[in-house]
């Protein structure tokens, strides 16, 4: 009787053990992660631009068959999967100076795109308020750093060309469009602050925080005239932000803006009395037709 006992007992286990052996063993074989049934990135190595188009499939199939079941910012079980979607290490590749530099180029714009799409999921303006308030201006602020590399790569990659090339309709079109969609995303960067119905106030402050360490970087890529617009907004909202928090975050802000603003003028002025020297801004305008660019 009890060597029966004994071997009924040790049956189950005899069967569970291998499931649980493949489970703990499953990590060290294979970069296989599911969510929800749904078949995520390995979230323990940087992400490029095809792991988040695998992510945005997957998730767009969990939020169309279940509510509130994006992952989260500081979900206990979630939020390794959001830290991994908005970590620094994902830009690492991008910045590998051993990488062919139009290759990298390439990759942070097509990041950048699915970033966006990304927000997409998470914002809802149909919403009284924000289902996923502090993941949406997480992905935003993340966003504006994805830019900034984008832009650094360009740059780069933009002083490796000869002057005829620089001077390509083609490559104009495409140094315009960078500039005009940052442009966008800074604007609709700032108009989220103003959303104080949608948003909470906790999540306002910490974005208005994060906010303010991300826009110099990328406030010395965009035009002239988006910068002094962007100036303008800033100290608006130091002024009249309905939370203090969010004022005292701008008020900080405004003078480092202002402050590059003055270093970039006195640089143009500067320029303007030399020699061979560019008189103003980069000249994004398109040649005259007949011009001999190619």
């Amino acid at each position: 009787m009890p060597n029966t006992l004994t071997r009924r007992l040790l049956w189950p286990l005899a069967i569970l053990l291998p499931v649980l052996l493949i489970m703990l063993l499953r990590p060290l074989h294979a970069a296989e992660l599911f969510y929800l049934g749904q078949k995520i990135p390995d979230i323990h190595k940087p992400w490029n631009s095809a792991d988040y188009q695998q992510l945005l499939e997957a998730l767009e199939k969990v939020d169309g068959s279940q509510v509130n079941a994006l992952p989260r910012r500081s979900g206990e079980f979630t939020g390794p999967i959001y830290q991994r979607m908005v970590s620094e290490e994902n830009f690492r590749p991008q910045l590998n100076i051993y990488a062919p530099l139009e290759l990298r180029q390439n990759e942070a714009r097509e990041a950048l795109f699915r970033l966006k799409e990304l927000m997409r999921l998470y914002f809802d303006f149909r919403a009284a308020q924000q289902p996923y308030a502090a993941e949406a201006l997480g992905l935003m602020t993340y966003s504006l750093r994805q830019q900034v590399v984008l832009f650094t790569l360009t740059t780069e990659f933009w002083m490796t060309l000869s002057h005829s090339e620089q001077r390509n309709p083609v490559r104009l079109q495409g140094l315009q469009e960078t500039k005009a969609a940052a442009a966008m995303l800074t604007s609709s960067a700032l108009d989220y602050l103003g959303l104080t119905q949608q948003f909470g106030r906790e999540e306002l402050v910490l974005y208005s925080a994060e906010l303010a360490k991300q826009l110099p970087e990328l406030f010395v890529h965009l035009g002239g005239g988006v910068r002094e617009q962007l100036l303008e907004r800033i100290a608006q909202l130091a002024d009249r932000h309905a939370y203090e928090e969010v004022r005292r975050s701008m008020a900080d802000l405004l003078p480092v803006l202002s402050g590059l603003q003055r270093d970039m003028q006195a640089t143009l002025a500067q320029a303007a009395g030399q020699p061979g020297k560019a008189a103003s801004e980069l000249d994004l305008s398109l040649p005259a037709p007949g011009s001999s660019a190619q």
